[in-house]
């Protein structure tokens, strides 16, 4: 395809790109760090019951419903000399940093009761910094390009941070063990400084490197109520599609997580964690080592031929590596059970890449439609939906091992049909979310052609305001 006049300037340096990718690191930290030290630090060091400590984790999931729109509507409406999303992601990142610090320096000597309490408020102020943070970090990597290719090859570069990073993560609880600490409580407190330095540092970057595009538009349309940008927002059929797949890709997904690690520990290796746990670590890897071999392979492919229809092979490379489970897990030959994770690995993260460059062409589609620009709120709702998937998910995964049958006190003597009950439905329910996610895209209807005379339409009437 030539190049038409004018696109060289559309082209972002490969700096820019780098410096937006690095930002994404803090979206793997604040995601997951909590899910991470939690348990292992407030249970097994501090004594709180599981049960407190997973109330804890789930209320400001709930406090995300209210926040995650309303940052949105925030930043889209934010008129600034430093733009709308800079001002927000610094004051969230330096929130999100000193809270992460103090939840680990509860005092040890508290009740069950006050150190449920304190992990509940400094978890809500924590949550509320990421918000602040994440929220606009989305929104302005949907503004950063106006080309259609561009897009795609913008969040590759933040799918390569995300896989990088995956690499470190499960290596954090690691370091709160080592010898140089007294014990895992003094290990988390020492790291949770380096944890908000982390934060600090990943956001500097882009918000020193990255330009907010669209400034001079924005600040020429008028500010929109909550109520009509969030309506307008969710009528939007294209962004439902998108929306949809993604969420019932990882409800799917994670539902079935843990009938999948208690296969592994109670199926394959008759109840050896130890052994278990090789394969859990020798999964991850091979699930990043992967997934970044695929990045510039999916790249190439989606200049050739539609975002869509790349999307759908994503898709059902991770339908075939959830199926392939019904074979894989098998004690026989435990080493099969990473087929499936070199499948998904690919299919996912590619999924999550292009859907989303396909966000930023929605957000052009809407600004025909609407006559504004609500990168935000887009952010915001999708980032809502995938959080209510995963945590509704995450909730049936144990409702779905008490289904089955399952028996912790059995250990490896599971029945029969627990374990058959098991591997079916460690095939059938990722791929089943899997399979309705690729018919919702089959009606995607946004290519193109069809993006062309939409960033058409926006540059004649850009010509006519000026």
């Amino acid at each position: 395809m030539s190049m038409a006049p004018g696109d060289k300037e559309k082209k972002l340096g490969v700096g820019e790109k780098i410096a937006f990718g690095l930002g994404n690191m803090n979206n793997l930290l604040m995601n997951n760090i909590l899910n991470v030290l939690l348990n292992p630090i407030y249970n097994i060091a501090l004594g709180v019951s599981p049960a407190l400590i997973g109330y804890a984790a789930a209320i400001p999931r709930l406090w995300d419903a209210v926040s995650d729109p309303l940052v949105g509507f925030l930043s889209d409406n934010f008129r600034s000399r430093w733009g709308r999303r800079k001002p927000f992601m610094l004051i969230g990142a330096i929130i999100s940093a000193l809270s992460l610090m103090a939840i680990w320096w509860v005092p040890s000597f508290w009740g069950e009761q006050s150190m449920f309490f304190y992990l509940v408020v400094m978890s809500l102020i924590f949550y509320t910094g990421n918000t602040f943070f994440l929220v606009p970090y989305g929104g302005l990597g949907l503004a950063l390009s106006d080309d259609y290719h561009e897009r795609t090859n913008l969040f590759a570069y933040k799918a390569v941070v995300d896989a990088l990073g995956g690499f470190l993560l499960p290596w954090i609880y690691w370091l709160t063990t080592r010898s140089c600490f007294e014990n895992t409580l003094q290990g988390a407190r020492v790291l949770g400084f380096g944890m908000g330095l982390w934060i600090l540092v990943f956001t500097v970057i882009p918000i020193a490197f990255c330009r907010e595009r669209y400034d001079a538009k924005v600040a020429r349309q008028e500010k929109i109520p909550l109520w009509r940008s969030i309506r307008e927002t969710v009528q939007n059929k294209p962004f439902l599609l998108l929306t949809f797949a993604v969420t019932l890709m990882f409800f799917g997904f994670y539902a079935s997580s843990a009938i999948c690690s208690y296969l592994n520990i109670f199926y394959i290796f008759n109840g050896v964690e130890k052994e278990a746990s090789v394969y859990v670590g020798l999964s991850g890897t091979l699930w990043k080592i992967s997934s970044l071999v695929s990045l510039p392979i999916v790249v190439f492919i989606s200049r050739k031929l539609e975002k869509r229809t790349v999307f759908l092979i994503a898709m059902i490379l991770a339908f075939s590596g959830s199926i392939s489970s019904w074979w894989c897990i098998n004690p026989n030959y435990p080493a099969l059970q990473l087929i499936p994770s070199v499948l998904n690995g690919p299919g996912i993260s590619c999924v999550l890449m292009l859907c989303e460059s396909m966000l930023a062409d929605v957000c052009d589609l809407d600004e025909v439609a609407n006559g504004s620009r609500r990168e935000a709120m887009f952010s915001a709702i999708y980032g809502w939906f995938s959080k209510v998937g995963l945590t509704l998910a995450l909730a049936l995964s144990g409702l779905l091992l008490v289904w089955c049958g399952f028996d912790i006190a059995l250990g490896a003597a599971q029945t029969a049909g627990t374990i058959l009950a098991m591997r079916i439905l460690a095939a059938v329910v990722p791929a089943s979310g899997m399979f309705v996610a690729i018919v919702l895209i089959a009606f995607y209807p946004l290519n193109e052609r069809r993006m062309q005379e939409v960033r058409k339409t926006l540059n004649s009437r850009d010509e006519q305001d000026s």
